[in-house]
């Protein structure tokens, strides 16, 4: 008797450990394998967020192997220097992203803890079968890398990839076992996330103008001079060029003209580049040369120069024109 329960409780054990080992596991559909924080502006302050992310693990339980302990870690990505600073890549540049374990965006998704979200005890059926957990994770980009380049003078697209390093590792067997919590030093199975995240970084600028006033004459038998502003801030790496156009009174880079406030009177002025008044800026067409710098990513001040020549004194008056500031990247 003592024998025959001897040789039962052995086949028994013997059995159950095959059941546990015949169990698979596979990433369910619902499994999202692409992280896309669509078109990022850096020079923007607000934050970009990507949506919620889901990883689903199915298990095929054999009839008694009866659960399973699901980690989910994700480690270095193909470009990242560590996984609390993480950084999508465009060659060799870099910007910074994070993956995380809450909605919130304060707990980084890194090696898998002793306790949810990271750690999933899956429970089959009584019987065998399937039976499914899933994992959510999140993305932040924060805004205001102004730092961030653009390539080519294009929209870039910056990419991480993670091969093997973002995983699950799964111990299974009877429930009472997998009390052990991650993470799992020999895993009974381990299957790879084939994640990618990816963000396309947009050329762009901003242009701010300050007025030029020239201060007031009574005789225009000597040169009048003045200056003004034109502030740009654009995509670090990106060239760009600012043209001012003929005014709106002459049209005409060339000879550009003030008109007085009610009569048909003129005053001839001209506007510069440089501080010795020798490279007009216009427009390419009606005259002069627009200006050809490339973004920093912080703001660039440029200095238009007034020049108003000696020439024949109008009607007194105020006179005035407007010059459009185009840029162009």
């Amino acid at each position: 008797h003592t024998r025959f329960l001897y040789v039962s409780w052995a086949r028994d054990v013997y059995k159950r450990q095959v059941d546990a080992q015949a169990t698979t596991c596979s990433l369910g559909a619902g499994t999202v394998s692409s992280v896309n924080f669509g078109t990022v502006n850096p020079l923007l302050p607000a934050d970009t967020f990507a949506d919620s992310n889901t990883v689903t693990v199915t298990c095929n339980f054999t009839a008694l192997a009866l659960g399973a302990r699901l980690c989910f870690s994700a480690g270095v990505g193909s470009t990242s220097p560590s996984v609390a600073a993480r950084a999508l890549g465009a060659g060799a540049f870099r910007m910074n992203y994070n993956l995380y374990t809450d909605s919130g965006h304060t707990q980084v998704w890194g090696a898998a803890t002793t306790s949810a979200p990271t750690s999933v005890l899956l429970a089959g059926p009584a019987l065998g079968g399937n039976a499914s957990a899933s994992f959510s994770f999140y993305g932040k980009l924060p805004g205001g890398q102004s730092g961030v380049s653009t390539i080519g003078n294009a929209n870039t697209l910056y990419s991480e990839t993670y091969s093997t390093t973002a995983r699950v590792d799964i111990s299974v067997g009877l429930l009472a076992t997998l009390l052990i919590n991650c993470p799992i030093a020999a895993p009974t199975q381990t299957l790879s996330i084939p994640l990618n995240v990816q963000a396309t970084v947009q050329k762009n600028c901003t242009i701010n103008a300050t007025n030029l006033a020239f201060p007031p004459q009574g005789l225009l038998n000597q040169v009048v001079t003045a200056n003004g502003q034109i502030t740009v801030r654009c995509t670090n790496n990106n060239a760009f060029s600012v043209a001012l156009s003929g005014g709106s009174v002459a049209n005409n880079v060339a000879a550009r003209k003030m008109k007085h406030q009610t009569a048909a009177d003129t005053v001839s002025y001209q506007l510069y580049q440089d501080s010795n008044y020798a490279t007009v800026w216009g427009d390419g067409v009606t005259g002069g040369t627009p200006l050809a710098r490339t973004g920093t990513g912080a703001n660039q001040q440029f200095t238009v120069y007034g020049r108003v020549p000696v020439q024949t004194t109008p009607r007194p008056g105020n006179y005035s024109d407007t010059v459009t500031a185009t840029i162009t990247f």
